[in-house]
């Protein structure tokens, strides 16, 4: 406080300073040399278009912009220009007869080098018989991709034939691509068949990438054939590719080519053709006809560092950035437009320094000062003091002024601030007085049209290049949309409405300027009388809420009446708890927003890493085709539980499309809350071990191999994993209990798997073998209270789960084939001579036997025996094991150490949060509603803007995010749960309640 005080007495020290010497300095603000330069440059532009044009001139200019902006809708809303074939599109252009001609027998001959500064070239060789079917033709048209990964391919033509003879050739080149144009040799047109070679060279074709198959860097040679198009039927295709052996050997796996059209495509990863001691060659070929502008790829991957890489090419930088041109072009319009705000059309000068002033300027009122200051937040206070009957003390006057004090400065009185603002604006009182003066310029019409059009140009092109798939990987179109619009809206503010002041309206503020110096030298605010002829322009230079606080302290002690202030508000003031709902809701109605939009839905169906698809490449070419897994639990030395399994599979691995083929293994990692521990330890593939890549998902955890080899054919796979905490705390009652659930697979396990992976249509074989056993520790087997092979069962489903119930390690079941029903014992249980108590399912050994007649004797039954005859038969059903396949063990609480306590509670709780908290936003925006009804009904003359911005802004907000929140609630749920019922009768309710609120209020308003 002392402080405080000590501040005020040295600022009215200071006031009384410059009212004593009489000259209080004015210097003009200084502005950076940026500034400076831009507003010189704006000034020499402007004198320049001032001096050779007039009414064309300006026309001209916005004209251009206007063009602009036509050309940016244009590519915004208009046709997609050079938009890549889409799938009607290529399947229209297959027709033979609107093709110029037939290739015939082609055949294309790579020869692979790698020169002596390290980078890569090739001389290729194409050969083919043209058929000109559809008649004579002047020449023959191959254009080839020259620009290739931001490197010129530096395209050399060696030679070109037609029936063996040189033919005229003329080389056309294009930013990234080059037409060859060859013609026959005598000038003729060319006709029937015709056999034409065409022979070129190309470099740097190889670029450094992340291998998709191990995730480490290679150098590939990734190319298409036939690019950037191919727009000839072909019959018959023979492709070679021939490297060097130290090339060859630099391969870090077998090349891969791939031919096909549209959705039809056959892979094939090639093994060398021809070897010699200098080189290998690899070829293949197709048979098939091939439709226009059909693919051919092959992809060569040798290890990084096999070749080197020149610089990018200037185009490269020029495709890459260019497109970002008109944001840059904002960028300085931007700067150039605040130069012309700040500067150009800066306030002009008035003296160098202005005298304290005791009596009010002239010829300028108060509401006209505070327009021509632009302080629309003071004008409803300065107008109350300047009133007409401002002087005569009379109580309707004092009661006007401190209502005004009262309400000024507040964000309630936003509303007549904003009338006040709208006033000046349609009438621009400052302007007619010669106060101020309004820009009219050549630059101001390109500050005022260019942001629009080069934003709308901006968007267009975004728009168009976000059909361009490569683009899409490397760009963020929407963050340059907001970027562009947001530069845009800047210099639209800065050249919107400029008023400068004019050495009149320069000179009246330095006299505003002294009144304020004389006001706080005097403390005019603070001492009253609220009629003094001065304070009405005093209060100017103070804030809203002071001045407004001051003035209303002096009309109350001057009337000597407390109840002056009565309805103060009025029904144009917007109460704080309106303004705080209103706020509250668009923050709720944002939040709703991000939340829908980031966040997964809390009840969307089971979420897995391998099903129904993987995202891995190589994962669906590799299948399980029989298994044998085996767990152990024991407990650790700190007391825990503690899972280690070792799975013994057999995969079978199938080279038929375009990626490595990939092993998939995925475990769940969390239950009930609670982290699990998984830990992959190892993987081996044909007793190698193999390198692999963990993802993590909701509820679950895969591992994919990262497979460098293209493995073939049926292999043995190790896979060891454990959890260091797999038992969970459980409900058990009104209780807790502790829990093992181990899924040694997922409930998307199959029983049978395809003979023949590439063509799945030809038939299926039963996986063999089908063994899961689990061991439990003596000292812990002793403590078991129940457990059983996983089954489905009565108790409420858990996410990532498929059966909830279990059933014995030995089980009896029925199954029926042509012979009549079957007894099946599935199962065993058996103890070990250290005590560890060990459960097996086996398939193989099921022991079966007829089912006896109804009413028979159970000891002539026959004794069940295994029958590997019908075991082979057997699946997921007969088993019982139709969800996931694994066991449950249940123990009493603190069996373990390594339990989260509490886990279980917490989890349902915050799995019931979600609908919970969806219920009480539904219940509390339906009681606003009725709440704003009733006081509707019966408010009669107490409704004003207030009620009006809570029931159309606030509850209005709010309903549109309970919407949202309900659609990201229960838009995955499964059709039948009654949940969902409910919510949607509960929030039609709430709609019913809004809308009639709504009613209400606008009956309540015309009755007032």
């Amino acid at each position: 406080m002392a402080s405080g005080a000590s501040a005020e007495r040295a600022e009215a020290a200071a006031d009384a300073d410059h009212l004593r010497s009489g000259r209080i300095p004015d210097p003009q603000p200084e502005h950076t040399p940026l500034f400076r330069w831009l507003a010189r440059t704006l000034g020499t532009i402007e004198q320049f278009l001032r001096a050779r044009g007039g009414k064309p001139l300006r026309t001209g200019i916005r004209w251009f912009w206007g063009a602009l902006a036509l050309v940016g809708i244009f590519l915004l809303i208009g046709p997609v220009l050079n938009k890549p074939m889409d799938f009607d599109e290529v399947i229209d252009s297959a027709s033979v007869a609107d093709v110029d001609w037939v290739a015939r027998d082609a055949a294309i001959d790579y020869t692979v080098d790698r020169e002596p500064d390290g980078t890569f070239s090739t001389r290729v060789t194409e050969r083919f018989q043209a058929n000109f079917v559809n008649g004579p033709e002047r020449e023959v048209v191959r254009t080839l991709v020259t620009e290739v990964h931001g490197k010129n391919a530096e395209f050399v033509l060696v030679g070109a034939s037609v029936d063996g003879e040189a033919a005229a050739t003329e080389v056309t080149r294009h930013p990234t691509t080059t037409d060859i144009t060859i013609g026959a040799p005598g000038g003729e047109r060319l006709e029937g068949e015709r056999e034409i070679e065409l022979s070129y060279e190309l470099h740097h074709l190889a670029r450094a990438v992340t291998d998709s198959a191990t995730g480490e860097l290679v150098d590939e040679w990734d190319w298409p054939l036939f690019a950037p198009s191919w727009p000839q039927a072909t019959k018959g295709l023979a492709v070679s590719v021939t490297l060097p052996t130290e090339l060859d050997e630099a391969l870090v796996r077998q090349p891969f080519a791939s031919v096909g059209w549209l959705l039809v495509r056959g892979n094939v990863w090639l093994t060398p053709d021809e070897t010699t001691a200098e080189s290998v060659r690899y070829a293949f070929e197709n048979d098939d006809s091939l439709p226009p502008n059909s693919d051919v790829w092959v992809e060569f991957s040798f290890e990084h560092g096999t070749f080197a890489e020149p610089p990018k090419t200037a185009l490269f930088w020029v495709q890459t950035w260019g497109p970002l041109l008109p944001l840059a072009a904002l960028v300085v319009l931007m700067l150039f437009a605040l130069a012309a705000r700040w500067i150009v059309w800066a306030d002009s000068a008035g003296e160098p320094w202005f005298l304290p002033r005791a009596e009010p300027p002239t010829g300028l009122d108060p509401v006209a000062a505070a327009e021509m200051l632009e302080k629309p937040r003071h004008a409803e206070l300065v107008a109350a003091l300047s009133a007409p009957d401002a002087g005569t003390r009379s109580e309707r006057w004092l009661r006007s002024v401190a209502r005004a004090g009262r309400r000024s400065g507040r964000a309630g009185n936003l509303p007549a601030v904003e009338r006040w603002r709208s006033r000046w604006a349609r009438t621009s009182g400052a302007v007619e007085q010669g106060l101020r003066w309004a820009p009219d310029s050549y630059v101001r019409d390109t500050f005022l049209l260019a942001p629009i059009a080069v934003t709308l140009l901006q968007w267009g092109l975004l728009r168009q290049l976000s059909h361009q798939v490569i683009l899409l990987v490397v760009w963020w179109p929407a963050l340059f949309v907001l970027a562009a619009t947001i530069i845009s809206a800047v210099a639209l503010w800065a050249v919107a409405r400029p008023r400068p002041l004019t050495r009149k309206g320069a000179l009246a503020k330095q006299q505003l300027r002294g009144i304020d110096a004389y006001a706080r030298a005097t403390r005019l605010l603070e001492r009253g009388p609220v009629d003094d002829a001065l304070l009405p322009y005093a209060v100017l230079f103070e804030s809203p809420r002071r001045a407004g606080n001051a003035v209303t302290q002096h009309a109350v002690r001057e009337s000597g009446d407390r109840g002056l202030l009565a309805g103060w508000r009025g029904e144009h003031f917007l109460s704080v708890p309106s303004l705080l709902s209103f706020v509250a809701a668009g923050a709720l109605f944002a939040g709703s927003i991000v939340v829908a939009s980031t966040q997964p839905a809390p009840y969307s169906a089971d979420e897995f890493l391998t099903w129904p698809s993987s995202e891995a490449r190589g994962a669906t070419w590799t299948q399980l085709e029989g298994f044998d897994i085996s767990a152990e639990l024991a407990r650790d030395a700190a007391g825990g539980a503690r899972l280690e399994v070792t799975e013994q599979l057999t995969v079978g691995f199938e080279p038929g499309g375009a990626s490595v083929p990939q092993f998939e293994r995925e475990w769940p990692s969390e239950r009930l809350g609670q982290p699990l521990g998984l830990e992959v330890e190892a993987i081996s593939v044909d007793g190698e071990s193999v390198p692999f890549a963990q993802t993590r998902g909701k509820l679950t955890t895969k591992v994919t191999t990262k497979l460098s080899e293209v493995l073939a054919g049926k292999l043995p796979v190790e896979v060891r994993y454990s959890f260091s905490s797999p038992v969970v705390e459980v409900q058990d009652g009104s209780g807790v209990a502790q829990q093992l659930r181990w899924a040694a697979l997922l409930r998307f396990w199959d029983d049978t798997f395809f003979t023949e992976q590439s063509k799945p249509f030809d038939g299926s074989d039963p996986v063999r073998p089908i063994r899961v056993q689990l061991t439990v520790a003596k000292e812990i087997a002793a403590e078991l209270r129940s457990g059983g092979w996983i089954d489905h069962g009565d108790a409420p489903k858990q996410p990532g789960e498929s059966g909830t119930g279990f059933t014995a390690w030995a089980a009896e079941r029925d199954m029926y084939n042509d012979s009549g029903r079957i007894e099946l014992r599935v199962g065993a249980e058996q103890k070990r001579s250290d005590g560890a108590l060990v459960a097996v399912l086996d398939i193989e050994a099921v022991e079966s036997r007829p089912a006896p007649e109804p009413g028979a004797d159970a000891a002539d039954a026959e004794p069940f025996a295994v029958d590997a005859e019908l075991n082979g038969t057997l699946g997921q059903h007969e088993l019982g094991a139709t969800g996931d396949l694994g066991a449950v063990l249940n123990f009493s609480a603190g069996t373990f150490t390594n339990v989260t306590d509490g886990a279980a509670e917490r989890y349902r709780v915050e799995h019931g949060a979600p609908l919970g908290l969806l219920i009480g936003f539904t219940v509390l925006v339906l009681i606003a509603c009725a709440a704003v009804f009733v006081v509707a009904l019966r408010g009669g003359s107490r409704l004003g803007l207030s009620a009006l911005l809570i029931s159309f802004g606030t509850l209005t907000l709010l309903a549109v995010a309970q919407s949202i929140v309900f659609w990201w609630v229960t838009g995955s749920m499964p059709g039948s749960s009654g949940a969902v019922g409910g919510l949607i009768a509960l929030s039609t309710v709430m709609w019913v309640a809004l809308v009639a609120q709504w009613i209400a209020v606008v009956r309540g308003g015309k009755t007032t």
